[in-house]
């Protein structure tokens, strides 16, 4: 190729088989002749590859191919700028398209103003949803920064901007999800020559499951990529940066990723200065709700694990580490505790063998002390986990007569466990017997704060969560869980449930069936627009208030409506259809 390379264009590619020809053919159907394409292979193991080779040998003057192990999309990036020979650099997503005149006319605007970035708008196209959204980046063709930088749409995309290649001698990517929104606003700020062409040249392909919207442990990456955003912007910014953010946490806290609100709770609490004393938030009352959670006491993102005497398993570990990759693992094991920093009766259960009283009372120590949650090996992690932080001290039952040990967590200093603490300093049989935790802390909530012994979800004093079995013990399906029991190998498929918790659920769906059953017959129909029929009242008897009643009708349609959406009454419709049959 003689002629000059005007614009590099830069084509990450993962596993993108069915959509990668799409894409490369809009790429070379660029109006602007001075181009190259580079497809950076990202270590597909798909017919990616071969595609990409197929292109290089149909067009060998202007598309390159690189192959290499994969790193993430951000790596990719930066492989494909080290070989870029163009004079501006463009991103293209390997399913995503462009407009053929959008290269061709964000190089003009840069080279008529001089400009370090050009942008322009994005065609958002749902493709489940089977509609399109235009999203303009800017009000007006002249870009005012400060104002772009608190109000702009796009601040965040890199595939719809183009950057003169001298941006790239001292910036890359992270090797991070988000690798977006940690360095494109802050290139924004601090290559302030921006251009733009109103146009939605750029074509993004929105799909359900991608890696953006999957929820992942990897997701926390979000947390840094703010940070990245605030602490590398040029500071004379800082007010528009810190608003930018806010809009980006509301969104995510309220909408997006709300599974993820006590680490954006973190971030808040790092930065409350500047969320405080913001200008911008000030006025937008929308976005400043997020300052409530300011209030919040939140626990540590802390994972306490005490073993004596044996490692911890080494799946135990993999699975935290992809599940809460940026969770702090407190790993305590016979070498934490000096054996004279014990109470007595502590004391007397190590030489006496009982490791896990030992265990139990070392758990509460670091607990107080570091706030968190505590785990013991044999659980198996949910990224669920992560909605537990928001309570300040939270148990669950095993089963209806039992708690469970195997997951609970608090506040650093949480009373609660200081009480729990000195009980093991006081002549009672928990200490004499070396009775487990889980029959000191039921008898402990059940004097302290009347806990009903029953299974069932309850808010002890408006404070102390204890949660259903099927939260910290058992994996019922129903998309609660956080942790489950993992004592016993189970094939895949098939969950490990004991057989109380068995008996419980089966009693709570006869519960669930008697109330279905009493609310068919109380009323010939059930309408949402209609108001079920009230009941006369007895005679002699006060009716009850119309409040009351609402509240009845709306509790019993609840478990009505959950009862027909559960699996069990999908499952057993064809039974129940048999059953009709026969009884005609």
């Amino acid at each position: 190729m003689n002629q000059p390379i005007k614009v590099s264009i830069i084509i990450p590619v993962y596993q993108v088989e069915n959509y990668l020809e799409r894409a490369v053919d809009s790429a070379i159907a660029q109006t602007l002749p001075e181009k190259e394409i580079i497809l950076v292979d990202d270590g597909s193991d798909d017919a990616s590859p071969q595609i990409c080779d197929r292109y290089a040998q149909e067009y060998p003057d202007l598309i390159h191919v690189i192959h290499k192990e994969n790193e993430g999309l951000g790596l990719a990036r930066n492989t494909g700028v080290r070989a870029a020979r163009g004079e501006f650099i463009a991103f293209l997503d390997s399913d995503d398209t462009v407009e053929p005149e959008m290269y061709e006319e964000l190089y003009q605007k840069a080279v008529e103003q001089d400009d370090d970035i050009v942008m322009c708008d994005v065609k958002i196209i749902y493709v489940d949803e089977n509609r399109t959204s235009i999203v303009s980046s800017y009000p007006r063709e002249q870009i005012d920064l400060s104002d772009y930088i608190a109000n702009g749409n796009n601040i965040t995309y890199s595939v719809n901007k183009l950057f003169r290649r001298t941006i790239w001698e001292e910036n890359q990517y992270e090797k991070m999800l988000f690798e977006d929104i940690s360095l494109i606003p802050s290139l924004i700020t601090r290559y302030p020559r921006i251009g733009y062409v109103p146009k939605p040249f750029y074509n993004y392909y929105r799909r359900a499951n991608t890696i953006s919207t999957s929820l992942v442990g990897n997701m926390v990456d979000i947390i840094q990529a703010f940070r990245n955003f605030i602490e590398t912007s040029d500071q004379d910014y800082r007010e528009e940066v810190i608003y930018c953010v806010a809009k980006q946490l509301y969104w995510n806290m309220m909408q997006s990723r709300v599974l993820f609100r006590a680490d954006f709770i973190d971030l808040l609490k790092e930065y409350q200065k500047d969320f405080l004393l913001n200008p911008y938030l000030a006025k937008d009352g929308k976005t400043r709700s997020i300052l409530d959670f300011l209030r919040e006491e939140i626990i540590p993102d802390k994972i306490i694990c005490v073993h004596f005497g044996r490692p911890l398993p080494t799946e135990f570990l993999e699975e935290i580490q992809e599940t809460l990759p940026k969770t702090k693992l407190i790993d305590a094991d016979e070498r934490y505790f000096a054996q004279e920093q014990l109470p007595e009766n502590v004391h007397q259960a190590w030489d006496a063998g009982y490791v896990s009283y030992v265990e139990e009372y070392c758990a509460l120590k670091i607990l107080c002390a570091e706030g968190g949650i505590v785990l013991t090996p044999d659980m198996h992690v949910q990224l669920n986990l992560k909605k537990l932080r928001l309570n300040r001290i939270f148990f669950g039952f095993e089963n209806e007569e039992e708690l469970t040990t195997g997951c609970f967590g608090a506040v650093k200093g949480h009373y609660v466990i200081q009480a729990l603490l000195s009980t093991y300093e006081m002549d009672t049989i928990f200490n004499k017997a070396f009775l487990p935790l889980k029959d000191r802390l039921r008898d402990f909530l059940v004097l302290h704060f009347h806990l009903k012994v029953n299974g069932r979800k309850q808010l002890l004093k408006k404070e102390i969560q204890v949660y259903l079995p099927s939260v910290l013990a058992y994996d019922m399906k129903d998309g609660e869980n956080c942790c489950k029991i993992g004592a016993y190998p189970v094939p895949d498929g098939y969950e490990l449930i004991s057989g109380p918790v068995l008996k419980m659920w089966s009693d709570r769906l006869l519960e669930n069936w008697n109330l279905y059953k009493q609310e068919l017959n109380r009323k010939p129909s059930v309408s949402a627009k209609a108001a079920p029929a009230k009941p006369a009242p007895a005679p002699g008897k006060v009716p009850p208030p119309d409040w009351y009643q609402r509240e009845l009708d709306r509790r019993i349609q609840e478990v009505v409506d959950t009862y027909e959406h559960s699996t069990s009454w999908r499952i057993t419709k064809p039974i129940r259809a048999i059953g009709n049959f026969l009884g005609r």
